[in-house]
């Protein structure tokens, strides 16, 4: 050692060795607070989303200004969740769903836009679009998005989630009365119904009623009957599709297998009774004896005549025309020349004249539909008997 020089007590190697295990250590307690605040933070916004779920849980079972509060308190949770964790898009999606609920369709749909250019595939992002779109009374997007909904990506149980939005698409639909944009969506989805789901099918039967598929609604129909012969939802909704497609006898059927206080509820007594009229009316059942045939004929007949003359008088078309210029005018002209023939006894002697009397008779109710209105009561029967022989022998 030189002289003067004073004493080494650590080597130049060992002073490089202890800074760098000492910036370790650094480093490392600087991860772990780094680490514990992040774990704090992302506590803190999953504690603050939690709130913002019960709040909006809460704000669901709300009605008024009760429910308004109670959503503000939702959104605000979930600001303050995104506060501490900005990219989160269940967090994003949340809030948006909530500032739907609130009335915030603008806002609402611009998160989730955004959130589905980042997972355009995604059902419930979709859905929630589409519930913005129909809110807005947007036919167009709202397909668009419920389509998307439909065919697209679920978390959980996609082909029930699939169902339901399909469900919610036709009732959609059908809320706007866009009754033909509805009618191949409930065809759908009633074709993706299976046969033994009996609850399922209970809500497609009223949505094929709805969309006027009555062939569709009656075989329904059946298969509930078939699990369950007294359900009486079941007996009127097949009851009402049979109707529809003229077959007054199996309507009748089902309504007569109601408990009487059902058939006389409002809901179901009219039609009830319209069947009982129609089949009352109707020279064309099997089993009538000639007579009876021809009774009805005549009093149809008698009908056709009063209904005739009575709208000729509301809507200023007389009927002694040399030149009938109307279909009310012309029809009646056309059976002029026969009416005299037509009588109880002429009838009854020519059962073969019946068929040719009945159609002057359908003429006559049809152009008076037209004229002055669908008929009530009795010229009803004839005039709904009328159109379901035009279905038959088509």
């Amino acid at each position: 050692m030189v002289s003067g020089e004073p004493p080494r007590i650590f080597s130049r190697e060992l002073v490089l060795l202890l800074c760098v295990l000492a910036l370790l250590v650094l480093l490392a307690v600087s991860a772990l607070f780094s680490r514990l605040y992040h774990k704090k933070v992302h506590t803190l916004a999953d504690a603050m989303f939690a709130q913002g779920e019960a709040d909006e849980q809460a704000a669901r079972q709300m009605a008024g200004e009760a429910k308004t509060a109670q959503l503000k308190l939702a959104l605000t949770d979930y600001r303050n969740a995104l506060a501490y964790n900005p990219g989160n898009p269940m967090f994003q999606f949340h809030l948006a769903k909530a500032l739907a609920a609130a009335g915030r369709d603008d806002e609402a749909r611009s998160y989730l836009v955004n959130l589905l250019s980042e997972a355009p595939g995604s059902g419930e992002i979709n859905l929630e679009l589409a519930r913005i779109a129909t809110h807005r009374k947007s036919l167009a997007d709202a397909m668009r998005y419920y389509q998307g909904a439909i065919y697209g990506e679920w978390p959980s149980d996609p082909i029930e989630m699939r169902w339901q939005v399909r469900q919610e698409l036709c009732e959609a639909l059908l809320e706007r009365g866009e009754v033909k944009q509805a009618a191949p969506e409930v065809i759908a989805l009633s074709q993706n119904t299976p046969a033994g789901d009996l609850p399922r099918l209970k809500i497609v039967g009223p949505l094929l009623l709805r969309t006027q598929q009555w062939n569709r609604a009656l075989d329904l129909y059946r298969t509930l009957l078939d699990a369950d012969p007294k359900d009486e939802e079941s007996l009127v909704g097949a009851a009402e599709a049979a109707f529809e497609l003229g077959q007054y006898i199996t309507a009748m059927e089902y309504f007569d297998r109601l408990p009487h206080e059902r058939r006389e509820q409002p809901d179901i007594a009219n039609r009830y009774d319209m069947t009982g009229r129609i089949l009352a009316a109707d020279p064309f059942l099997l089993g009538l004896p000639v007579e009876v045939r021809a009774q009805r004929v005549v009093n149809a007949l008698a009908l056709a005549q009063k209904r005739a003359e009575t709208c000729a008088r509301q809507s200023g078309q007389p009927l002694q025309q040399v030149t009938p210029q109307t279909d009310l005018q012309r029809v009646y002209e056309q059976g002029k020349s026969l009416q005299q023939d037509w009588t109880l006894r002429y009838m009854a002697r020519f059962p073969d004249r019946l068929d040719a009397a009945m159609a002057y008779i359908f003429g006559v109710e049809n152009a008076a539909a037209a004229a002055c209105g669908e008929p009530q009561g009795d010229d009803r029967a004839v005039w709904l008997l009328g159109r379901s022989r035009s279905a038959v022998n088509r």
